[in-house]
């Protein structure tokens, strides 16, 4: 079954497309499941790269909207990818019951440990990746979210692999595990295309020694477009990560278990 949980739109301000726009792509694709999931406002402060919080109800209506337009062609799922701050459980909350919000994505991109803010982007010494890395587990024992987006998104920073690495490794392994949180392989990583460190040549992400004790542990996997155009939703980039999961003995599912709280 083709299904894609991570998607974003227009009102993101970094991708280009309607909501409608990927139902139909999805259904050229051939997708049974389509969530669309654009990055979350928040109420209070403005993190960049996402929607005005004064346009979360044009989304949250324009894939209602989607969702009976489309009705029985495929079942189309609203969502977000958010970020986890502690400071706002009773958003997150809000979001799963009163919004009528189906399903949260965990993309890490940033966090906040003790009042320090960091961004994942611009770590420089490994010892910030177990620090990222106990963010995303205390997100993950909250029950809120469904998937864990690009686990593995410091690779982005280009750090030599180390102990600090493989620590990071197992505390997101054993949260996502213990909370039933699949990780995702994600296609955004492969078309960031080769880098070269320590261990050679590989992808920032999927990196192969993160996925390395993933399939160790044979945790649940979701291979995932994280798609900012429509012609990325099942694009060759998504077929190669099938094709680095299955070579990497990853225990692919389709169908993502949504949380409730």
């Amino acid at each position: 079954m083709l299904t894609n949980y991570h998607t974003h739109c227009e009102h993101c301000k970094h991708a280009e497309g309607s909501v409608e726009v990927y139902v139909q792509q999805a259904i050229i694709d051939g997708l049974a499941i389509l969530g669309m999931s654009d990055h979350l406002p928040y109420p209070h402060h403005d993190y960049g790269y996402r929607m005005d919080f004064a346009e979360i109800w044009d989304y949250i209506y324009e894939v209602r909207e989607a969702q009976e337009k489309f009705r029985g062609r495929l079942r189309l799922l609203l969502g977000f990818e958010s970020e986890y701050l502690r400071s706002q459980r009773d958003y997150y909350e809000e979001l799963l019951t009163e919004y009528g919000v189906e399903y949260l994505v965990l993309g890490q991109h940033f966090y906040d440990i003790g009042g320090r803010w960091q961004g994942a982007y611009g770590i420089s010494d490994t010892a910030e990746c177990i620090t990222y890395a106990r963010s995303v587990s205390e997100a993950l024992d909250t029950g809120y979210y469904s998937l864990l987006a690009h686990p593995d998104i410091v690779g982005v920073n280009c750090l030599d692999w180390d102990r600090n690495m493989d620590e990071m490794t197992d505390i997101i392994l054993e949260s996502a595990i213990k909370n039933n949180v699949p990780l995702e392989i994600n296609a955004n990583g492969v078309r960031r295309g080769i880098v070269s460190d320590n261990l050679g040549e590989h992808y920032m992400y999927p990196h192969f020694k993160f996925w390395e004790k993933v399939a160790q542990a044979k945790a649940d996997v979701i291979i995932s477009s994280d798609c900012h155009n429509p012609s990325l939703l099942y694009d060759a980039d998504v077929r190669k990560c099938r094709t680095i999961a299955e070579n990497w003995g990853l225990n692919v599912i389709d169908v993502l278990e949504i949380k409730k709280v």
